[in-house]
């Protein structure tokens, strides 16, 4: 078996869990070939090969991430936002190469008003005869791709190893994430409405990701700080600084795949939960402050694991964070808690094995 790990731009570390899960890849088995659409110059330790060599080798099965990027890789017909097809669909025919791909947040679904393509989109993978393993953290997948294998998302829990907070005058806050192409819904609004009430003297707030310089404009409270976008070595540092990472995401207008039948009015978050950032965070010992849009439950457990807060409500966060400094041996409890659970759920080593063995079988 030679396994093709196919990616759009790699070697990229900005790409995040992709990185992280192509390195696992290669620890595994350095025979994987890796194949880039748009090649990247960040450091990878095995050959990165161009995408329109593919057809130059003995691939037997694919690996990819990404709704759009499978089905662009399977030539699929169906307009889906940021879909392009690559060409190869003979290709995989007459080799009868069997294509294996993760599905999560994004890569097809930020746009939307695309939601009943992208429904045709997972029934397409579904019934094509090479994609032979779909994995993924989505309950609206498995709805549609029923033997679609369940597993949660990828932490470079060695590189974001776990370190004890203690007490502190000071709770330091943090606030991770990239200003969404598609509107706000990161909800960072309720953040910085919450944070302005908080006494400045036992609160500091620390924001990365870009660009939210409009946002803190309207900051009051001017005990914060605003990083930018950071490499991981740098955002390590910081996370390792705050003892409570911030999520308040909220639902957009993406309708739920099963409101297109039914009728009802439901709306979904684009991400995840946790978010892979608010994942690296508890790795390393934050204790986590979230929204639940997809009221996921399979990894985390509210008021146990984390600290959960409504939609769209400054006073659930105030309220929370307030309560976290006036307890903060229950918060360094539950940051261990949370901790723990990302590496049993998360860990790249335990996730990218799990994948690569079940590839393998496959192929038998």
């Amino acid at each position: 078996m030679v396994l093709a790990v196919v990616d759009t731009r790699f070697p990229w570390v900005f790409s995040g869990f992709r990185y992280w899960e192509n390195s696992e890849f290669y620890k595994i088995d350095q025979n994987i070939l890796f194949f880039s659409l748009h090649k990247m110059n960040d450091y990878f330790p095995a050959p990165v090969l161009p995408l329109s060599s593919l057809e130059e080798y003995p691939v037997s099965d694919i690996y990819c991430v990404f709704l759009n990027h499978t089905l662009g890789l399977l030539d699929c017909p169906l307009e889906i936002p940021g879909k392009q097809n690559y060409g190869f669909s003979q290709f995989i025919r007459d080799r009868n190469i069997a294509v294996h791909s993760t599905i999560g947040p994004g890569g097809g679904y930020e746009d939307v008003s695309h939601w009943n393509t992208v429904a045709k989109g997972l029934e397409f993978l579904r019934d094509h005869p090479n994609v032979k393993t779909v994995f993924t953290n989505l309950g609206v997948v498995q709805k549609v791709i029923p033997d679609s294998l369940r597993i949660e998302g990828i932490v470079n829990t060695d590189f974001y190893r776990y370190s004890p907070r203690t007490r502190s005058q000071t709770l330091h806050l943090l606030f991770v994430a990239h200003r969404p192409l598609t509107g706000a819904q990161k909800g960072l609004e309720y953040l910085l409405e919450a944070f302005d009430s908080l006494n400045p003297s036992k609160f500091h707030l620390h924001i990365v990701g870009g660009d939210w310089s409009e946002e803190i404009k309207e900051i009051n409270n001017n005990n914060y700080t605003y990083y930018g976008t950071l490499p991981p070595e740098k955002l390590r540092e910081v996370f390792y600084k705050c003892h409570v990472v911030v999520n308040p995401a909220y639902r957009g207008n993406t309708p739920f795949l099963g409101s297109i039948r039914s009728g009802l009015k439901q709306y979904v978050s684009i991400d995840s939960f946790p978010t892979i950032a608010a994942a690296e965070a508890m790795s390393t010992g934050c204790c986590l402050v979230s929204t639940n849009p997809r009221h996921e439950n399979c990894a985390l457990s509210a008021d146990v694991d984390y600290v959960e807060i409504r939609e769209k409500s400054a006073e659930d966060l105030l309220i929370a964070v307030e309560s976290l400094y006036r307890n903060q041996d229950e918060m360094l409890s539950m940051a261990i808690m949370g901790s723990t659970k990302i590496r049993e759920f998360f860990d790249a080593k335990k996730n990218v094995r799990l994948k690569y063995n079940v590839i393998k079988g496959k192929n038998k």
